[in-house]
């Protein structure tokens, strides 16, 4: 609807007199941020929403989480995006005395694959995913995982809204609707796997190594149970990735990986979920310890964490052999690394609008990202929020 021309005027002088009064400290802001490249995609695609409705803004230097890291120890970034919490140095220098954590994003980790079943998807026990990476299973045929893909199984149906987010109880728990049996039955290709690993230091790889440490202890015994950033090749999978350096391919970034993946027959990698969708890969299905069959999405990493440990730092536990029905165990959480004071009032204002308004506005504003929608009553919506009160100045 128009504004008359009279009306239209007013509301244009008013405008000048209020913008003429409005304090420095309600001047736009241009923060300093970067890290985890998991989040380069979302932030990206919220980017004129967010300065729309807070006018601040940053250009997101997409690097990985140990380089956030790195960047709040040399007071180079604002703030920092993180798959894992900064608990070590990355650097040598001490980590800022006032830095605290906020887990900002819930996120699955994509299992992505080249495809070779159009129009299927592939289920991978989370045991023998474990058994891929650490080089014990080698090809897409072995009797392993033609037992994943030729069985009955349970699916746990979760109620979603209109938009795909899951719908939660009073608790913050997702809703479940009801279990159905399914039937997977696919012949895997005589063909052997290609992981597409990490070569950077990751908080991806570091929750994939930490849900691997609970769920397959045998094949990954230093992986840290509270994930870190890792390198991969550096872990207990060294001797697999030394040992066949063809069907072990290292490239950095998330972007990264599902790239060559794209590019590699047969291959396997770990991402988040919209890169399987911008790179044309297959999303595995995974079978839990339940025993349920589950896709990567809202309302399955939205009930793994519902039950999470965090603490009073804002670190967040979960528990990869969770054995209720639904919970995808690959479920991630990203923390905004913040400072309890910053330089001037208007810095500490802008990160505090930066933090809230992406963790609780922006995967609306980006539904498809493959990022949960995190609500503001829910516990872990109610630790973001006593959290960010602690930003000053």
């Amino acid at each position: 609807m128009k504004l008359s021309r009279s009306l239209a005027a007013v509301t244009a002088v008013a405008s000048a007199v209020v913008l003429a009064f409005v304090p420095a400290a309600q001047a736009a802001t241009t923060l300093v941020v970067g890290g985890a490249s998991s989040v380069a995609t979302i932030v990206g695609d919220c980017k004129v929403a967010y300065t729309a409705k807070t006018g601040d803004s940053f250009a997101y230097a997409s690097s990985s989480s140990g380089q956030g890291q790195k960047d709040m120890e040399s007071a180079k970034n604002d703030f920092s995006y993180s798959d894992s919490a900064h608990l070590t140095s990355q650097s040598g220098t001490a980590i800022p005395a006032s830095e605290i954590h906020i887990p900002a994003w819930v996120w699955p980790i994509g299992v992505q694959y080249k495809d070779f079943a159009p129009g299927r998807t592939i289920a991978i026990s989370a045991k023998n995913l474990s058994l891929i990476f650490a080089g014990k299973i080698k090809k897409w045929n072995d009797p392993l995982l033609q037992a994943d893909n030729n069985r009955k199984i349970s699916r746990t149906i979760f109620k979603t809204d209109g938009a795909g987010n899951a719908v939660k109880d009073a608790n913050g728990n997702p809703i479940v609707l009801n279990t159905v049996q399914v039937t997977q039955k696919i012949t895997l290709p005589n063909q052997p796997i290609t992981v597409i690993y990490r070569g950077d230091s990751s908080g991806t790889t570091g929750n994939l190594l930490a849900a691997f440490s609970k769920i397959d202890p045998t094949n990954w015994p230093t992986a840290s149970v509270t994930g870190g950033t890792k390198v991969f090749a550096s872990s207990d999978a060294k001797a697999a990735v030394l040992a066949d350096p063809i069907h072990f391919q290292g490239t950095n970034t998330s972007a990264g990986v599902a790239q060559l993946a794209a590019k590699t027959p047969y291959s396997i990698t770990y991402a988040e979920t919209n890169f399987a969708t911008l790179n044309n890969l297959g999303l595995a299905n995974i079978i839990n310890a339940h025993g349920d069959l589950v896709q990567p999405n809202d309302a399955a990493a939205a009930a793994q964490v519902a039950s999470a440990d965090i603490a009073t730092n804002g670190v967040v536990t979960l528990d990869y052999v969770n054995k209720a029905a639904g919970i995808y165990p690959f479920t991630v959480v990203t923390y905004a690394l913040v400072l309890t004071k910053y330089a001037t009032a208007e810095k500490s204002a802008a990160v505090k609008n930066a933090v809230e308004w992406h963790a609780f506005s922006c995967p609306d504003t980006a539904p498809n990202d493959g990022f949960i929608k995190i609500d503001k009553t829910s516990a872990l919506g109610v630790k973001i929020s006593s959290l960010v009160a602690k930003i000053g100045a």
